[in-house]
């Protein structure tokens, strides 16, 4: 290797070997009838770096140790200089795991294994509107429709006042009219009873 690896500020001592495991999601959609099924590309996964090594010493291996541990405690990205990175594109790294066995037979020696895990930083959002934190873009929709936005809003609001909307009109007492139509019923009544007496008077009655 030209360049030193180098995870952070850490050279990489002891270095065995080193690998890059690249991988593209593809989802297989089985179609009834159809031999073998459509492919879906979801784009490539982060690259995953494998470091393995060993160390014989133990200055070394506590040094090393302990500088590992505080990145990965850190989980921090951290930058990732080696040459198997040229070709990946990968500048920064979380380290995902850490693996460490003692060799038997051999004194202070272990065997370690770093898997390094590409990190891709997220897109910064933006704040820059009028509807404040988590709408971007809408600043790009015009003023018309700033304004039109505006006045539906405050229609809605005097469409919501409660009082009005639970009004009811007043009918007033229903009473007098209902005793006057009861009046023009009675009277009409004795009309009838005067007829019936007079029919009884003339044919002569039974009772």
């Amino acid at each position: 290797m030209n360049i030193k690896p180098m995870i952070g500020e850490l050279e990489v001592p002891g270095l065995q070997r080193m690998g890059a495991d690249q991988k593209r999601r593809i989802i297989d959609i089985s179609v009834p009838g159809l031999e073998g099924g459509l492919s879906q590309d979801l784009g490539a996964e982060s690259i995953i770096i494998v470091v393995e090594g060993s160390l014989a010493k133990d200055e070394a291996r506590e040094g090393f140790l302990e500088s590992v541990r505080e990145m990965y405690d850190g989980a921090e990205p951290v930058d990732f200089v080696a040459d198997i990175a040229t070709a990946t594109e990968v500048f920064q790294v979380l380290i995902e795991s850490i693996s460490v066995k003692e060799v038997a037979g051999t004194g202070s020696s272990f065997l370690y294994q770093l898997k390094l895990r590409q990190y891709i930083p997220p897109p910064e959002p933006t704040m820059e509107n009028g509807f404040g934190d988590g709408f971007p873009g809408l600043d790009d929709l015009g003023p018309d429709l700033d304004l039109g936005l505006d006045l539906d809003a405050k229609n809605l609001f005097d469409m919501m006042e409660i009082p009005d909307l639970l009004s009811i009109p007043d009918f007033g007492d229903p009473s007098p009219p209902l005793e006057t139509a009861l009046e023009g019923v009675k009277a009409s009544m004795g009309a009838l009873d005067a007829v019936s007496g007079a029919l009884g008077s003339l044919f002569g009655s039974d009772s």
